[in-house]
């Protein structure tokens, strides 16, 4: 996901990312963003005077366009042929209309050599996600395999035709697609209307573990929608994959003699100002309740120049001591094997990365833990030292600066103080309760250790990769004993040359996308972190800062670096549970009564008002129902109609609260009880033809809601557009004391019927409908849902005109 929105260099106007290759299709986007609006960029792929492939920058990606990055029409695919051999490095530049180049992150790039196990099997699989864009069509085939194949496709002109899609293979269809499934995930980035994707089972004869080129292409004209055909792989039942690896073989070491408790390995590189801090806290005047504890640090320095003093780590303690590794490699991973080989410990501490200083508890803490569970691993959290460094790297962020923050601290007279001055690096609101992907402060048994093998030296990156990562997680499926979380301890990241935590968000995106593909070619699989319910949480807060984002401001130190503001994503800093606590005391408070207007109340929050008119904005409805409004909603409803001179549309309100002071002629009311039916008759007939028909129903103030009465209004409701229940938020469900939850029975309503809840529009976290926006996605368009029973009615009430 891109996060960061970063400005070009004026050397560089041009904006973009190598993201990869994949099989023959090389992928990025590239824009220019002080004209946006400009014909999109001629990409070029090239070595020396070849020119390997070109491409338009002009293929949507939802990621862009939520990156707000030329509407999100400014990706690639070049497809390079024939195929550059192994070795090649391409540079890759993209041309603007002035003819200059401009060579884009992540070029050059080297061909990869095909995985071992894979040369004498021609060809390689794409990986997904493939872009769809014609002329005419935008979308995405978002998965093929291992069991279905699934995207979205519509039509970039509004058109009444439906759209079908067929897989192909060797100019065979074998599969079609209609393109007219739900998806939550659209409707949020506002792709089509959230009713165009398409999802099937794949047929066995792809599932046979063998190489398929197969096309995507309408089923009305047989044109194809991808750049090109796209190869895949599909390992059915029983198919085995040897070329994947399950790990490194088990390590076989020397029995010691002078044994201790715990070896901690530490790797450092080029970090003497970092190392400085991290061996300080893991010394005994540091660590709490220490002094009697037998332990060593095994401090690798891997290559850095100037190379570290051994006599500079022994002053650290008669503990410390220097290792230098037999080979020089760009990864830690036979390094870190190495000093394993050599360690004395019953138990292993790997710390990957040497920037990390721990809390004073951290030893304390594994040493309960073991003397309850002999075979527990034990995982240490990490926080970042001044905020998300990623962000901060570009903004201007320091480690002058970062120095100040420890001073202000004063620093390592109190450990805990650490909290003060960081975040978690994942700042979800309950960082020490969430899964865990990694840990830079691994503490395991030695014979698991040597178990698994180790670090896995096929991680040959750079930094290794998802070395680490790898190592918790085979920890993890091969521990005898708990998997332990320490809570209120943690080790802090300090600012310096990382591979990917302070770089711009840009790299960091392509170095962790080339991880994560060495990791799936390595392990056949996508990496999966350890869920909470796999952990066991030990420990106590030792600081009124260790709480977390939501209770705290981050820095009380003002660095006045920049003017910038930090771009969030909203699920990582604000779950569900913290906007039902924001949304119940708005509800609580009452604070809607308070939403007028043009003077008068209407009964929601501001941000529904937004959602509704841009509701009506979308749909141009030709009837709104309204059951239960204020006068405030009414005329607001009205104004928007206006606004957008929609002088045919009308509106009838049932049993309305109050109503507008000043006269409306498209206004009908009808004084009824909504779900009589008396009042049902007389609202079908007031439909009458109209094509598009929104709702609006009040389920608090329905003093008889019931899923019969939200169906009746819900058959009123035209195909694509909504039924929206009013006051979902009321009722205090989260209490438990009320004997009334509308929600409840909103949601059954949508479990059972024709409508799904679009949660797009929620953005804006204080609601008083919650998950009360209902589309209708099932039907076809056409009039209303005629009951002739209800013919035999014998009267109806009458229809007053509100002049």
């Amino acid at each position: 996901m891109l996060k960061i929105r970063r400005r070009p260099t004026r050397n560089n106007p041009v904006e973009g990312v190598v993201d990869g290759l994949e099989g023959s299709a090389l992928r990025g986007w590239a824009w220019v963003p002080d004209v946006p609006d400009e014909a999109p960029l001629h990409v070029e792929v090239r070595s020396g005077d070849r020119v390997w492939g070109t491409a338009e920058a002009h293929l949507f990606r939802p990621d862009l366009a939520q990156a707000e990055k030329r509407g999100g029409y400014c990706g690639f695919v070049a497809t390079l042929g024939p195929m550059p051999p192994a070795g090649t490095e391409l540079t890759i530049t993209a041309v603007t209309p002035d003819g200059m180049s401009h060579g884009l992150q992540g070029s050059p790039l080297t061909i990869p050599a095909l995985p071992h196990g894979m040369a004498d099997r021609p060809g390689n699989t794409d990986v997904l996600p493939i872009p769809i864009s014609t002329t005419d069509l935008c979308g995405s085939l978002d998965q093929c395999g291992p069991a279905r194949i699934r995207g979205w496709a519509y039509w970039l002109a509004p058109a009444n035709r439906p759209l079908s899609l067929s897989l192909h293979e060797s100019g065979r269809e074998i599969l079609r697609l209609d393109t007219n499934q739900w998806r939550g995930d659209l409707a949020e980035l506002r792709q089509g209307d959230g009713c165009c994707g398409f999802e099937a089972a794949l047929p066995p004869e792809l599932c046979d573990g063998e190489l398929h080129t197969l096309d995507l292409r309408r089923s009305d004209t047989g044109a194809t929608v991808l750049a090109r055909p796209f190869t895949m792989r599909v390992l059915g039942p029983g198919i085995g994959s040897a070329q994947h690896s399950p790990g490194p073989a088990p390590l076989s070491r020397t029995p010691v003699t002078q044994k201790v408790t715990l070896s901690v390995i530490v790797n450092f590189y080029n970090m003497r100002r970092e190392a400085e801090r991290t061996l300080t806290s893991l010394s005994q005047r540091y660590q709490e309740d220490a002094q009697d504890f037998d332990y060593e640090v095994l401090c690798i320095d891997n290559g850095s120049n100037p190379p570290l003093d051994p006599a500079w780590i022994a002053s650290f303690g008669p503990q410390f001591r220097l290792l230098r590794p037999s080979r020089q490699l760009a990864s830690p991973c036979a390094a870190i094997n190495e000093a394993a080989l050599q360690a004395r410990g019953d138990y292993l501490a790997i710390m990957i990365d040497g920037a990390h200083l721990l809390t004073p508890g951290v030893f304390r803490a594994a040493r309960q833990t073991w003397t309850q569970h002999a075979d527990a691993v034990v995982a240490v959290r990490h926080w970042f030292v001044g905020g998300d460094q990623r962000w901060l790297a570009v903004a201007g962020y320091s480690q002058h600066m970062e120095d100040r923050l420890f001073e202000r601290i004063q620093w390592p007279n109190n450990g805990y103080e650490l909290f003060r001055i960081s975040a978690p690096i994942g700042e979800g609101p309950e960082p020490w309760l969430e899964g865990l992907s990694e840990s830079n402060c691994l503490m395991l048994p030695t014979s698991l250790y040597d178990r698994i093998g180790g670090m896995d030296e096929a991680f040959d990156q750079a930094g290794g990769g998802f070395a680490n990562l790898d190592l918790w997680h085979r920890a993890s499926e091969n521990a005898r004993g708990p998997l332990v979380s320490l809570v209120g301890e943690a080790s802090f990241h300090q600012f310096h040359g990382g591979t990917t935590t302070n770089v711009e968000d840009t790299e960091k995106d392509v170095r962790v996308r080339s991880y994560a593909n060495a990791y799936r070619a390595l392990r056949g699989k996508e990496f999966n972190g350890v869920p909470p319910s796999r952990l066991q949480f030990h420990g106590s807060l030792r600081s009124e800062f260790a709480t977390g984002i939501r209770q705290r401001s981050l820095i009380p130190l003002r660095l006045g670096i920049t003017g910038q503001i930090r771009p969030g994503q909203l699920p990582v800093h604000f779950d569900d549970g913290a906007q039902t606590y924001l949304q119940s005391v708005y509800a609580e408070c009452g604070l809607q009564e308070s939403v007028t207007w043009m003077g008068e109340p209407a009964g929601v929050a501001p941000a529904d008002l937004m959602s509704l008119q841009e509701i009506i904005h979308q749909l141009r409805p030709d009837a709104i129902i309204a059951v239960g409004a204020e006068a405030g909603l009414i005329g607001f409803i009205d104004s928007t109609l206006c606004a957008m001179r929609s002088e045919g549309s009308r509106m009838l309100c049932v049993n309305p609260v109050s109503l507008p002071a000043m006269p409306m002629s498209r206004l009908t009311v009808l004084h009824e009880q909504a779900d009589d039916m008396h009042t049902l008759a007389t609202v079908r007939h007031w439909t009458g033809s109209a094509e598009s028909v929104l709702v609006l129903y009040d389920v608090m103030r329905s003093e008889t809601l019931s899923l019969a009465s939200l169906q009746a209004y819900g058959a009123l409701v035209s195909y694509r557009s909504y039924l929206v229940c009013l006051g979902t938020l009321f009722g205090q469900p989260w209490l438990g004391y009320s004997n009334r939850d509308p929600l409840q029975i909103v949601r059954e309503f949508a479990r059972n019927s024709t409508f799904v809840i679009d949660r797009s529009w929620n953005r804006q976290l204080i609601s008083t409908c919650p998950f009360g926006y209902l589309r209708k996605i099932g039907g076809t368009v056409n009039a209303i849902h005629y009951d002739p029973a209800l013919d035999e009615i014998p009267s109806a009430p009458s229809l007053r005109e509100n002049a």
